[in-house]
């Protein structure tokens, strides 16, 4: 019950030109398995709506050591670490044949539905989950991003494709994004990004503009940011792509 693990084989859809799998389609299989562990352990969508509460996905990020392929068999093990401050801390353990091929860290937030506040985790985990033991903590520590200040090079209209169950635009749906500009930016059709934190600020809806800037620096990183229309940021990414 501590930890829960979904696992699956790479699928065509899931996967880019090279026939790795596209980082949205890696963090769908992520937010399933937190989600399916959140309810495991009461504290999940159900649970939350009583006491007028969402999961708001607030800080990810994530390391890949090597790519991940079509037809390989992925397990994604998912596991909360504690409460940082008002956060719950959770960690994903990525791997193929039983072998460790990539890992990340994640913040959540419970916020409330009606006053749009957030709310301290400890106060909705059971004392077993805000109390743990030393446990292995992938990203326990993730700060601010700078800001950006290249020109607006993209735009996106949020559409009824992106929203989620939650009615806000889904979080994986950023990293599409991503990854669409940074293809733009290094001139190619598969982007493999091996590492990435992104910080979410604020929520989107169907309708909504989204507008991206972006900037590349040496060896592969990278820095991408998302603003509405009257300036709102709505989040901060950056990380390393390989060349």
């Amino acid at each position: 019950m501590y930890k829960h693990e979904i696992s699956g084989s790479i699928r065509h859809h899931e996967c880019d030109c090279r026939g790795e799998i596209k980082l949205h389609c890696l963090m769908d299989r992520m937010q399933d398995a937190a989600a399916e562990h959140a309810a495991m352990l009461k504290v999940g969508m159900d649970e939350l709506a009583g006491m007028k509460l969402i999961w708001v996905l607030s800080r990810l990020q994530i390391h890949l050591d090597r790519p991940l392929t079509l037809g390989e068999s992925l397990d994604v093990i998912t596991y909360p670490t504690g409460v940082q401050r008002i956060f719950a801390h959770r960690c994903y353990d990525l791997r193929i044949g039983g072998i460790r091929a990539g890992y990340a860290g994640s913040f959540w937030l419970p916020v409330n539905t009606a006053a749009g506040r957030p709310v301290n985790a400890k106060k909705v985990l059971p004392p077993e989950i805000v109390d743990l033991p030393e446990v292995e903590k992938f990203f326990p520590e993730m700060d601010k991003l700078p800001e950006i200040t290249a020109e607006i090079c993209a735009s996106y209209k949020v559409r009824a494709g992106d929203i989620d169950l939650n009615c806000h635009l889904n979080n994986a749906v950023y990293a599409r994004w991503i990854s669409d500009i940074l293809g733009e930016k290094f001139n190619t059709d598969s982007i493999r990004i091996t590492d990435i934190q992104l910080n979410y600020l604020a929520s989107c809806i169907s309708g909504e503009i989204v507008q991206l800037r972006c900037e590349t620096g040496e060896e592969g990183s990278f820095a991408v940011c998302g603003e509405k229309e009257d300036g709102t940021a709505v989040f901060q990414a950056a990380g390393k792509v390989s060349l």
